[in-house]
């Protein structure tokens, strides 16, 4: 696998921006088509804005926001040399999303900010997407700048299916980036040296990988314990399954993923 077709959501959030800048650098990396889709977030406190807001204002600032975040797409086409298509949505921002989709080898969402109010509560359409879109989800954080993704790579590695399906989905960043660790979790599913069997998988692809094993005491939760080994990596890009299902209304998410959309450090990608 290769990304050859990265897919970018924009919501209007002031750090869309950002995330739009990172879009294009993986894929001036990558040598991918880029499609934007700008596509606010109906946010469930929306329905009380017509009683303290001018609804008309906040659709020319959507429309402000648009205009500059499209030139803020063409200039960066034209600076990369990279082909690329815009959208804007027509209808909810997951609908978009998950109709674009299946023609996306990677895509590119923003974590959310709590202190804006066009960025989705909790994460939630992030989450959702990420469980339901069958393709790799790369989130970035609210806060700091990444002038660069995926040059040191941390895998959380626990030999599950949605580990598994972010390991292979990684691939083509690891094939890039300068060091690659690989942080075993949870190893007694594993029957001899942990890690040692999908280090020698990646070997064959051509990628040199470190293992290290993730040592949690009884007072430190597995998600705080990779947070911190991935602080002291020095890493730019963490790979890991993203653990949990929706259950009619409900989004249920594993602590490793609740715990990692939380406190997100640097870039991350997510396979379910």
């Amino acid at each position: 696998m290769e990304y050859r077709s990265i897919l970018v959501h924009l919501d209007g959030s002031e750090r869309a921006s950002a995330c739009l800048d990172l879009a294009l650098l993986v894929a001036r990396h990558h040598g991918a088509h880029v499609t934007a889709l700008f596509a606010p977030v109906t946010t469930d406190h929306e329905s009380a804005w017509p009683i303290t807001f001018d609804m008309g204002y906040r659709a020319r600032t959507r429309e402000d926001r648009r205009h500059e975040l499209e030139h803020q797409f063409s200039s960066g086409l034209s600076q990369t040399e990279l082909k690329g298509t815009w959208h804007t949505g027509a209808r909810h921002a997951e609908h978009e999303l998950l109709a674009l989709a299946p023609f996306a080898d990677l895509i590119v969402v923003g974590q959310s900010d709590p202190r804006d109010p066009e960025a989705s509560l909790n994460n939630r359409l992030q989450a959702r997407v990420t469980l339901a879109a069958g393709r790799p989800v790369l989130w970035v954080p609210y806060v700091g700048t990444y002038p660069t993704v995926g040059e040191r790579v941390v895998i959380a590695w626990d030999a599950g299916q949605s580990a598994t399906r972010a390991l292979y989905d990684g691939l083509p960043f690891m094939r890039l980036a300068t060091h690659t660790t690989l942080v075993t979790l949870n190893t007694e599913r594993e029957g001899r040296i942990p890690g040692a069997d999908i280090a020698l998988v990646l070997a064959r692809h051509g990628i040199d990988v470190e293992v290290t094993q993730l040592h949690t005491p009884p007072t430190v939760s597995v998600g705080d314990a990779l947070l911190s080994r991935v602080d002291k990596l020095g890493s730019d890009l963490l790979v890991m399954g993203a653990y949990g299902h929706t259950r009619w209304k409900e989004l249920v998410l594993g602590g490793v993923t609740q715990t990692m959309l939380g406190s997100m450090p640097v870039p991350v990608l997510m396979s379910h």
